[in-house]
């Protein structure tokens, strides 16, 4: 429960700050939804996109669910471009209105394409069929640097965004929180994959193991409350349901990862069902941010 508190307490923490910086982007928000709760949303939704492009590389260096795996990765990739170009110029399309002008969410948006561009020349490499060590190695290890860039990122436009006039900090953080469930999932089928191809190090499998605590414990304090990190439990009956239903694909899920961890062999039609069932998860998680970010905007 540590795990979870310490995260949420940081989170909390960072929203109270003067988020300004010297900056003047608060001056429309008094008149104009500037789309607050759908940047903290899709900026989460980065931190997802860090690893599901991982997790689909690995499948498909490997020749497992190929074609699952090379649509996986195409769409993941346009989805990180049309995200990143967003949050940073606007786009009426995802409710993002107007350009971002915050100079320290800018230099975030800067090191995140640090990171993202010559990983996103591997990847078209890799989509045009180019599978060598080099180019899968260069998005294999350098993921992880590419998910704190973004964890950055959330972080700066959380601050930024979490204003009393479009959104409270309990909500900001139910939204921030479930998001992250989304990048758990991904995370997941990334790690049991590199756990499964041997392509993993020692470490891999006491990863998954941590990713999965992680997701384990947040999905319950979603579903049921965590006030002493400030979470409250689910504030709609719609939310609910949609966690139910998330519910019902993590159990058996687990059930695989936690066989895997142990260093027991999983059939095909295991990995098969770990690798297919964290997708389903992480499209009902994604439904269940949309409902938070929604019900983050009832205040308007």
């Amino acid at each position: 429960m540590a795990l979870l508190s310490a995260a949420a307490i940081s989170f909390a923490a960072h929203v109270h700050a003067d988020p300004s910086g010297g900056d003047a982007i608060v001056k429309t928000r008094q008149i104009a939804d500037v789309g607050a709760s759908e940047r903290i949303n899709l900026s989460g939704k980065l931190r997802m996109l860090s690893q599901r492009i991982p997790a689909a590389t690995c499948n498909l260096s490997i020749g497992y669910q190929a074609d699952v795996a090379h649509q996986m990765l195409s769409n993941a990739t346009a989805e990180f471009a049309k995200i990143t170009n967003a949050l940073e110029f606007g786009d009426p399309d995802l409710n993002i209105n107007g350009a971002e002008e915050r100079r320290k969410t800018l230099a975030a948006l800067e090191a995140l394409h640090g990171t993202w561009d010559p990983i996103h020349i591997a990847i078209m490499a890799v989509l045009d069929g180019d599978h060598g060590h080099d180019r899968i190695n260069e998005i294999l290890s350098r993921n992880m640097d590419l998910l704190a860039k973004a964890k950055l990122l959330v972080s700066e436009i959380s601050g930024e965004y979490s204003n009393p006039a479009e959104m409270t900090q309990a909500d900001a953080l139910l939204v921030d929180i479930s998001g992250r469930q989304r990048m758990l999932t991904q995370k997941m089928a990334k790690e049991a994959c590199l756990v499964y191809s041997g392509r993993g190090t020692s470490d891999t499998a006491q990863d998954l193991a941590n990713t999965l605590q992680t997701f384990d414990i947040s999905l319950t304090a979603l579903t049921n409350g965590l006030p002493d990190a400030g979470i409250l439990a689910a504030p709609t009956s719609e939310i609910k349901e949609g966690l139910d239903v998330v519910w019902a694909s993590w159990i058996p899920i687990k059930q695989n990862l936690e066989k895997l961890i142990a260093g027991e062999k999983i059939s095909e039609a295991e990995k098969s069902d770990i690798f297919l069932r964290l997708n389903i998860a992480l499209r009902d998680m994604n439904t269940v941010v949309g409902m938070y970010s929604n019900h983050a905007k009832r205040m308007l």
